[in-house]
């Protein structure tokens, strides 16, 4: 007669080798990155004064005001079963039309977190208050949304 093998000696090192694979798939990041040409908003006299700069990115948008100010909304899809944490964030910067050569004046500052399963598709909204932007309110001509992703991203 056969004799079965306990079940924990399938199941231990199967279990082992999901958290590897788990472990390898959470230490990689993915990013999605979109640019933006600013949209001055404002009062119009002798000389355009702008209140706001507004980004559209497609799908998602932001603004800056001359304080520093600004706020991002965008929505995030997720494909798939397994989770990901996902975060957008935002940098401004200063570049010819088009935002092509761009001096960043900032890193990107991620300012959601959510996590995303089973093809879920969630609105991220959020912003931030950079001071060392109203200096350079006038000559920023560009925006950059980034969305991060970790875990089990596509």
């Amino acid at each position: 007669m056969r004799r079965l093998q306990p079940l924990t000696a399938v199941t231990v090192p199967f279990a082992a080798l999901l958290l590897l694979v788990a472990g390898e798939c959470a230490a990689q990041a993915t990013y999605s990155r979109a640019s933006a040409p600013a949209q001055a908003v404002g009062s119009a006299s002798v000389v355009l004064k702008p209140e706001l700069l507004n980004f559209n990115f497609g799908g998602g948008k932001a603004s800056l005001n001359p304080k520093g100010e600004w706020t991002v909304e965008t929505s995030v899809s997720h494909r798939g079963l397994l989770c990901g944490e996902y975060s957008v964030g935002v940098r401004f910067g200063i570049g010819k039309p088009g935002c092509s050569k761009v001096v960043w004046l900032t890193d990107v500052d991620y300012v959601t977190n959510l996590r995303q399963c089973n093809n879920a598709r969630l609105f991220h909204s959020g912003g931030d208050v950079q001071p060392r932007l109203a200096g350079s309110f006038a000559e920023i001509s560009c925006a950059e949304r980034v969305i991060r992703c970790t875990g089990v991203c596509k």
